[in-house]
């Protein structure tokens, strides 16, 4: 069996046994504090969490392409793990096994073509740092009462819209950044790390906004990188 099919196997168990954990969380959380996290706002983690899932599964059902382009199997690996890493925060206890899947699932989409992986990843820098900033934003969601939490998963899947879109244009790119960071920031200005991820976010939009092209040197350097790989 090859790794891109392995990929896929432990993602798609990994996406559903999240799904569970989120649906857990919606019916049970209150009662199994324990197990999912003690969390304020139960319900919307839980469904959160199911949307997730759903990124994991999709993320799995491509992973078992092994001859996508190496910067499509970076955005995959990302997809396996980082749902499952961010519902560390959202179902505790529960989401353990399903994040241990999929971590070894999106190391196996891009074993084998790491240097090309890097490439790609620099080459499109400012849209995996507006995508960090919006899994921050998940992350702030996790313990906050129900108000900040609905405002933190709506601006987190902002950001991530902001940087998924290939070339938005610069009026979608200001109003997804807009909705992404300014309804969390005025909710939780208190405890300032909303503000700072808007500090952060808002230039990172402006050199996103730029264009998030490598010069050519560096796109030549990329494409020598994705040569020399060996194929999946």
């Amino acid at each position: 069996m090859t790794r891109a099919r392995v990929a896929g196997h432990l993602g798609a168990l990994g996406g559903v046994l999240l799904a569970v954990a989120g649906l857990v969380q919606v019916v049970s959380g209150r009662d199994i504090p324990e197990w999912t996290g003690n969390k304020l706002a139960p319900v919307p983690l839980g469904v959160l969490t199911v949307v997730l899932a759903a990124v994991a599964l999709l993320a799995a059902h491509r992973a078992w392409r092994p001859h996508d382009p190496r910067g499509v199997r970076a955005l995959v690996a990302l997809g396996l793990a980082g749902p499952g890493l961010l519902c560390l925060s959202t179902v505790g206890v529960l989401a353990w096994p399903p994040a241990l899947l999929l971590t070894a699932a999106g190391v196996l989409a891009v074993a084998g073509s790491w240097r090309a992986t890097a490439g790609a990843v620099t080459a499109n820098r400012y849209r995996i740092l507006l995508g960090a900033l919006g899994c921050c934003q998940f992350l702030m969601a996790a313990a906050a009462a129900p108000l900040p939490t609905a405002a933190a998963v709506t601006g987190g899947a902002a950001l991530l819209l902001a940087a998924a879109l290939p070339r938005p244009g610069r009026a979608t790119l200001v109003g997804l950044v807009a909705v992404g960071v300014v309804p969390l920031a005025v909710i939780g200005w208190a405890a300032v790390v909303p503000l700072v991820v808007a500090a952060v976010a808002i230039p990172i939009a402006v050199l996103r906004a730029r264009g998030d092209r490598p010069h050519d040197g560096d796109l030549g350097a990329v494409r020598s990188m994705a040569a020399s790989e060996p194929g999946s």
